[in-house]
């Protein structure tokens, strides 16, 4: 019966294309990927340390510390990395509002409003390719 189903149920070129534009680490494939691979990590890291003459309960120790150590500073470096790019959910959310507010008053604007607005950019253009200070 399941089956059947899938096979109708065909999904949308859209959809398949937007699969492949997400980027990684948004998607629960990713999500599922990066803590599969954080837990092979710790598996081997532990083996690897018993292997090599280290207590047991030691080496599970040290393998914590580390993996958490590890987690807690990348996620700190992401996050810095972030607000020095701007690329927060607020800073966002404000760049699409400020966006969506001048669209909304060009679409308000006339005819001969948006000529004129057109023309004081060209000659702001052309005044700072010539050097001019703008004012």
């Amino acid at each position: 019966m399941i089956l059947k189903m899938t096979r109708l149920i065909k999904p949308s070129p859209y959809f398949l294309l937007s699969l492949w534009q997400t980027p990684f680490g948004y998607s629960r494939k990713d999500v599922l990927l990066i803590g599969v691979g954080i837990t092979l990590l710790g598996v081997g890291l532990k083996s690897g340390l018993e292997f090599v003459g280290v207590d047991p309960l030691q080496a599970g120790n040290v393998v914590q510390l580390v993996i958490v150590l590890g987690l807690t500073f990348g996620w700190v470096a992401t996050y810095i990395f972030r607000v020095s790019n701007k690329e927060m959910t607020y800073a966002q959310q404000l760049r699409d509002y400020e966006n969506k507010v001048m669209e909304k008053r060009l679409e308000g604007l006339s005819e001969a409003e948006l000529e004129a607005l057109l023309e004081q950019v060209e000659e702001e253009k052309r005044r700072l390719a010539s050097g001019e200070q703008v004012n």
